[in-house]
């Protein structure tokens, strides 16, 4: 062999054996108290809810999209390789939705855009320091793709190219906005390191409880992870969705893409500042005011702050229908609504509201367990009867509340609930009626 030829042969045999391991990479994250981000996340979703309307199921045309920009300080991380808690900072936060005819618009206050996201034994919450959200604010900030869990999709080890691993449940339970999991068969494979970057994808099914409803997903994922800085700074997370209809929702059929770029900063945002985090309880704990919601009549007639366990779930001009929740389970429908104003003092004559309330359509009550005003504050008055009897056939315990204010404004909020579930009910319903005020008029 000649002198030329035996330097070939040496040289094919350094780039044989040196190219598994250039080609191997150690795909993983770290993260730390102190490390900052920013967040651009994008959402389209585009497919159908099925409403059941006199029992038969009617497919409405849905479509939505949102847009989600934020900083992001980790405040600390958790054992399983993401971020336990952070302070975000919503510099913008708005999405857009049509189903069927109707259009909604939704867009962050500018007094939350300060929002606390951690993870809790019960799951993942969302609060903002500076005072309670409307549900329609909590959705915005809580059900965008949950940022907390990036680090742990990853595999946390050294792959060569075209090797996979698996997702881990808790990951994958985030990453799909459940609350409870199912299934989990998510697996993540490295497709291609190429100029610094390192390609991924994530792909499979994974089945789940949210809000009291079974969803299905399949979920096709790509990744891009930066060797520099050993940070995933890229994610399109594409997932089909078949979700049935839960307590709070309707089934619906979508497919959602969501688009997440994130880029580490090197410096700490000024709105994440000591002061920021000032506000936060440094023990973790949550302020018993920043776990409650606010509502207000869009005509201005009242407002209350209420548990997150109560949901809306329908509005017309002048009643509010909203149901209790106990982990996805059906306890307990509220009805508010709008009674005529008496003067100012005053309040309507307890008898002629029992008159009322006797020819109500498919009620025959059987037994009065409560009838009479009970205290309250503020100036305001408060009666209430509670009956057991049957709603339509269905046997049920009901309870009546008519509320009037020092100007004469009143409510009547009616609270079914089936006989065997009355109990979970509890004083629930008596707290959330006390919470309601009538705003002075301007």
């Amino acid at each position: 062999m000649t002198l030329r030829l035996r330097r070939w042969v040496g040289l094919f045999a350094l780039l044989v054996a040196g190219g598994p391991a250039f080609a191997q990479v150690n795909l993983s994250e770290e993260v730390k108290p102190g490390d900052c981000f920013r967040y651009e996340i994008t959402l389209s979703v585009d497919g159908k809810m099925k409403v059941d309307r006199e029992g038969k199921l009617e497919a409405i045309p849905l479509k939505a999209k949102a847009a989600h920009t934020f900083l992001e300080r980790v405040d600390s991380a958790d054992a399983r390789g993401g971020v336990g808690r952070s302070l975000r900072h919503y510099q913008s936060a708005s999405s857009e939705s049509e189903a069927g005819s109707d259009r909604n618009k939704r867009e962050l206050s500018a007094d939350r855009r300060l929002v606390v996201a951690q993870r809790t034994a019960e799951g993942s919450q969302h609060f903002s320091p500076d005072g309670p959200l409307y549900r329609e604010e909590l959705e915005l900030v809580a059900e965008h793709f949950d940022t907390l869990c990036i680090p742990a999709l990853l595999p946390g080890k050294e792959l060569k190219p075209g090797d996979t691993w698996t997702v881990g449940p808790e990951a994958t339970q985030h990453a799909c906005l459940f609350g409870g999991l199912i299934k989990a068969a998510l697996v993540g494979k490295l497709v291609e390191v190429k100029d610094g970057v390192a390609l991924f994808e994530i792909t499979g099914p994974a089945e789940g409880i949210e809000a009291g409803a079974h969803a299905k997903l399949t979920v096709s994922a790509k990744g891009k992870y930066d060797l520099a800085a050993k940070r995933l700074v890229e994610l399109t997370w594409e997932q089909t969705d078949d979700r049935g209809q839960g307590p709070a929702s309707p089934a619906s059929e979508v497919k959602a893409t969501i688009a997440v770029k994130r880029t580490p900063l090197a410096e700490e945002p000024k709105e994440l500042s000591a002061d920021a985090r000032a506000k936060v309880p440094a023990d973790g704990k949550v302020p018993e005011l920043a776990t409650l919601l606010r509502y207000a009549d869009p005509d201005g007639r009242y407002q209350f702050t209420y548990p997150r366990d109560w949901h809306v779930v329908g509005r017309t001009r002048d009643h509010l229908v909203i149901r209790l929740l106990e982990k996805g389970e059906f306890v307990a429908q509220a009805t508010v609504t709008t009674w005529k104003k008496a003067d100012p003092g005053q309040h309507s004559n307890p008898e002629e509201f029992k008159k009322l309330l006797g020819q109500l359509p498919g009620w025959e009550p059987e037994q009065v367990l409560t009838d009479g005003a009970i205290p309250t504050d503020a100036g305001r008055w408060l009666y209430r009867i509670s009956a057991r009897g049957k709603q339509d056939g269905l046997a049920v315990i009901q309870t009546f509340y008519l509320l009037a204010g020092p100007a004469g404004d009143q409510l009547a909020v009616t609270v079914l609930a089936r006989q065997e579930k009355a109990a979970k009910v509890g004083t629930r319903d008596l707290e959330l009626v006390n919470a309601v005020e009538f705003p002075a008029k301007k």
